[in-house]
Parts: structure tokens; C-alpha cells; sequence
């Protein structure tokens, strides 16, 4: 049997009818929430933030306008703030026509939801919106044994740039043999808290004493072992399984942060965290996370569908997996973007078994599947990754990444046993399977330094064709293409996926890091050869730099880092 868990249950009829009135609206797909921060409200006519059932005023008005953006409409102030529509949507002049961009896409406000919040006069018209979060309920941390632990950040400022992830290290409960079999969160500054990961860590690991910033891999720390997002009030493993901490299991671990601060505040103080619940009645199989999906991901702006997909093979099951695992509970993860995804199982039969399926995906309502059977997974069987994206009020290209604004395309499954994996994600980049990635057809040792015999060929072919100045010289552009397609480590998009970075992570005092950056630049010195010349530098420092200068800015910016090593 299959149990679903969402924040908000989604009327199949009204969220249909919703997502196409948000295209009639400007930023009709990224209205916040007044008192949920980072939370986005869907339904942007209805009282229900997820769309359906009873409108509120905005709604009413919407119905009397035909559903269409008129300047009457426009101008009007359906909430009774004092403020027009138009003016909370981010179109005051009231000029925005369906696809196109605003002229505002932040500072965005709720046009049914009176401002300012909190006040006075707002108090009694608002008295319908909910702020309230979901109950926890998990039984098994009331049982007999269990005990509990803490771990908090210490008060830190939250730093003034739009992406931010935090670390610090903790040592797990080590008193016992233990299994952890819940988690919590621990949410203290709510408006730029956007997700927490508990890492396990290996015992010569580095140790992080004070928070400090971090990146999503972090070195000797790649095992989750609890997650935390936006709408989920925590984690109640399946009872089979937990997490295997103590004498014989994971010692360390490390709390990472993403703090999400889309407005820069330099005045942000967080001390968050996660409570972890853990026995010594050790259950049946210890427990594992595992993920799939897709880390290429290309989305235009303005475009009211895009959809981008990834398999785990059938190959690389058979490759990763010792034996079966069970999965017990399976979680889809995009970002902002993302309107719908799912996970389906393929047997090695030909049958399928849809796993995931959120016709109506919202990051801040996530749903939980939990399975009270859980689903055998074989050696042998594929899963596919299937991700849609709308992009109608994004004023440049959405690619994937960490930051909040980029976008992910995963499947995230907690299983068992956890022994029964040799790794603990099945990824691919575009087509290319990272389960192959060190089957010896590319050498990145080899590719790494850069007075190997081979790879000295291999930029001296290059650099003598191409600049890495930023000029896209006459015949390059041939050379890397034929890099591209046939270099083990640099075809399929392993590139800029893994190989530029490859290259690019040394310290400052190495002697190979500026022939490093040169070569990687003068890879990249053709990527974007028909932009204007005047244009380009008039867009240095605009955030919102268009689509095509996504490239330009990440050459730029390589570029800069090379001079300025170069006059050290």
C-alpha cells in the first residue's frame, strides 16, 4: 500500500485550472507567501495557497475580468491595502501582456492578502490565511529507549549574498551501539532557511568546529542521513530500519545549511539545526539514502513547459547494486521552477510501477510517499526521471546548481538495506551515466596534471589554435568541437560537468593552476563568439543578465581570475 503525505491536498480539477491562470497574471507563478517565507502561493485567486475551492477577494476579481489582465483589473486594489493590483504583481504601469516579462519580478506581494502584514488594519482581513506548520507524527520516538539529541548552530550571520551554504561538524551519539530512526528540524530564522542535510562524515574527515561556508559535496561527508526541506515536519524511518550511528556505525557527522537571502539583508542572524531520535533496540537492516535523477539541466526563460528526464540503467543497477534494495519512502525535489515530475520503476520484465508521480509539483508543499510494502528494487530494473519546468517570468536561463533560483531534477529514496549499494546515487548528465565515470575510459589523474605526456599534447593542440584571452581565433572553434566529441573526458558534457572543474580546484600557489586556467578558458573562448561585443560589457553586474550570457559571465569571470593571478 501507498501512503502520501502532502502539506496541502490538490484538487487534480482546480490545480489544472490555476496553472493556467498564473500565465495571465504577471509573476503569477511566484506570489509568496505572507507569512511562510520562501513559500510560494499557487493558487493566487483562492484561499487555499494550493489552488481550488473558495476564491478570495483577488480571485472574485479575476473571475469579473474574464480572467484576463486588463488596466482596470490592473489598477484596482482587490485586497482594500491601498496598494493595486498591479502595483503587488509587479506591473505598475499595468503594460504586461501574457509572454512576456514583468517589469518587477521581486518585491512581489499577494494582491487577495491585505499589507502590511501583521498591522492593525490588516489583522482581521487576514484572519482566513493560515501560517501554521504540519504535526509531527511518528510514534516510534515515544517508545521505550529512545533518546534524543541536538545539534544546533551557535548564532551566525547570515551573509549578505542570495546563495549561502553553511557547515559544522558534530559528533553523533558514541556511547552505544545505536540506530537513529527520526529526525526534526529545528527552524529559527525562517526567511532564509531553504533546506538542512545531516552528513555522515569518515573518521579522519576534517574537522569543522565553527560554522563556516561550505559547498554541497563536501570532502570525507558525502552520506545523508537525514534531510530537511521546506513543508515536511521531519523524518519517521520505516520501522525495518534506521540509520547506524555509534560503536559500529557513523561517528561524525556534519550539519549543512542553504541559507536562501534573495534580498541580501546583511542583518540575518541564524541559530538552526535538527534534532536527531535514536535507540539502542537496534532494528532489522540499517537504512541508507539514495538518489537519482539528472545534473544537466537547461531551461529557457518565458517558456510555459520544458521537460528534461534522466535513467538510471539498467546497466548501472546491475553495476551498483549487490542485491536488492527496499525502498520506503520517496521524495521529488526541484525547485521553483518545477510544476511536475516522477519517478517509474521498469522491471527487467517490461513491467513499470510508477513510484513518484506529482502531477502538481509545489517545493513548498513537498509530498511524501511513504510505502507501507516497500518496493523492491533489482539489479537489472531502470528508473526513469522525468522533471516539467515553467519558466514564464524568468528573465534568464534557470541551469542546475545549488543556488535557489537554479534548478534539480531528482528522485530522493530512503531504502534498505544499506550494504546492498556501492554508491548512493544513480545520476546521469545529459546521457552520460556517472556510473561509468571511473571505468578507466577517462583518466582524470592523468587529465589533472598538466605536464603529463598526454595532456601536455592535448593543450598544446588547443592553445595553439585558441586564445584564452576571450577572442574566439579563427580555427578553434574545430578544435574544441573535436575535443568535445571525442576526448574520454570531455564528451557527453563531462566538460563543464566535471573535467573543467577537475582542472580548476587548486590552490593559489600550485604551479599548474594558471596553465590550468588558460587551457579551460581557451576551451570556452568560442562558447558565446556572436555576442556584441557592447552588449557584453554593458552587462557585466546585472543580475538579471540575459539567458545568453551565462557563459559569458562564467568566462569573464575565469578570465578576471587568471589576470589577476598572472600579476601576483
Amino acid at each position: 500500500m501507498l501512503r502520501v503525505f502532502a502539506i496541502v491536498i490538490v484538487n487534480i480539477v482546480y490545480t489544472n485550472a490555476y496553472a493556467g491562470y498564473q500565465e495571465r497574471i504577471p509573476n503569477g507563478d511566484h506570489v509568496p507567501h505572507p507569512c511562510k517565507p520562501n513559500f510560494v502561493w499557487k493558487g493566487v485567486g483562492h484561499l487555499n495557497m494550493a489552488g481550488g475551492g473558495e476564491r478570495n477577494a483577488f480571485g472574485q476579481d479575476f473571475a469579473k475580468a474574464n480572467h484576463e489582465w486588463t488596466v482596470e483589473f490592473c489598477e484596482k486594489d482587490s485586497d482594500g491595502d491601498g496598494i493595486s493590483n498591479g502595483v503587488e504583481l509587479g506591473d505598475p504601469n499595468c503594460a504586461w501582456t501574457p509572454g512576456t516579462v514583468p517589469r518587477h519580478v521581486t518585491g512581489i506581494t499577494h494582491p487577495g492578502v491585505c499589507d502590511p502584514w501583521g498591522s492593525a488594519e490588516c489583522n482581521e482581513k487576514n484572519s482566513w490565511v493560515k501560517c501554521d506548520s504540519d504535526e509531527f507524527k511518528c510514534p516510534a520516538i515515544h517508545e521505550e529507549g529512545v533518546q534524543k539529541m541536538d545539534f544546533r548552530f551557535p548564532w551566525t550571520n547570515v551573509p549578505d549574498k542570495e546563495t549561502t551554504y553553511m557547515c559544522m561538524g558534530f559528533d553523533l551519539p558514541n556511547g552505544g551501539d545505536y540506530h537513529m530512526i527520526a529526525t526534526t528540524p529545528i527552524i529559527n530564522e525562517t526567511r532564509v532557511m531553504h533546506h538542512i542535510v545531516l552528513l555522515a562524515c569518515e573518521e579522519d574527515s576534517e574537522q569543522i568546529t565553527s560554522p563556516r561556508e561550505c559547498s554541497m559535496g563536501l570532502r570525507g561527508c558525502t552520506k545523508a542521513i537525514g534531510i530537511w526541506t521546506l513543508g515536511l515536519p521531519g523524518e519517521c524511518f520505516n520501522k525495518e530500519a534506521g540509520f547506524r550511528i555509534g560503536l559500529n556505525g557513523m561517528k561524525k557527522g556534519v550539519l549543512q545549511f542553504h541559507w536562501t537571502n534573495p534580498e541580501r539583508k546583511a542583518d540575518l542572524w541564524d541559530a538552526s539545526g535538527m534534532t536527531i531520535y535514536y535507540t539502542d533496540k537496534l532494528r532489522k537492516y540499517n537504512a541508507g539514502i539514495w538518489i537519482t535523477g539528472q545534473v544537466y539541466l537547461e531551461i529557457p526563460p518565458l517558456m510555459p513547459k520544458v521537460v528534461q528526464h534522466s535513467t538510471c540503467s539498467s546497466h548501472c543497477t546491475k553495476k551498483t547494486f549487490n542485491s536488492s534494495i527496499f525502498l520506503t519512502t520517496g521524495l521529488n525535489h526541484m525547485h521553483y521552477l518545477g510544476i511536475s515530475q516522477y519517478v517509474k520503476l521498469t522491471r527487467s520484465d517490461g513491467s513499470e510501477l510508477m513510484i513518484t508521480n506529482d502531477e502538481h509539483y509545489s517545493y513548498d508543499t513537498p509530498v511524501l510517499n511513504q510505502y507501507d510494502t516497500p518496493i523492491e528494487v533489482k539489479p537489472g530494473d531502470s528508473l526513469e526521471t522525468v522533471c516539467t519546468y515553467r519558466s514564464i517570468s524568468r528573465k534568464k536561463t534557470a541551469v542546475y546548481g545549488e543556488g535557489t533560483f537554479d534548478e534539480m531534477c531528482f528522485g530522493i529514496f530512503n531504502y534498505y538495506p544499506e550494504e546492498a549499494v556501492t554508491a548512493g546515487s544513480c545520476l546521469t548528465r545529459k546521457n552520460f551515466e556517472y556510473c561509468d565515470l571511473f571505468d578507466g575510459k577517462c583518466d582524470f589523474q592523468a587529465i589533472r596534471n598538466m605536464s603529463n605526456p598526454d595532456t601536455k599534447q592535448l593543450t598544446d593542440k588547443v592553445m595553439d589554435k585558441c586564445s584564452y584571452q576571450g577572442e574566439c581565433l579563427h580555427g578553434c572553434r574545430a578544435v574544441v568541437i573535436d575535443v568535445l566529441t571525442n576526448h574520454e573526458c570531455f564528451k557527453n558534457g563531462l566538460a563543464k560537468g566535471i573535467t573543467y572543474n577537475n582542472l580548476l580546484s587548486r590552490g593559489v600557489d600550485d604551479p599548474s593552476t594558471v596553465p590550468a586556467m588558460r587551457f579551460v578558458a581557451a576551451m570556452q573562448s568560442c562558447d558565446c563568439s556572436t555576442e556584441n561585443p557592447i552588449n557584453y560589457v554593458a552587462q557585466i553586474g546585472d543580475p538579471e543578465i540575459p539567458s545568453s550570457g551565462y557563459t559569458i559571465t562564467m568566462s569573464f569571470t575565469l578570465l578576471t581570475s587568471l589576470l589577476l593571478l598572472e600579476s601576483m
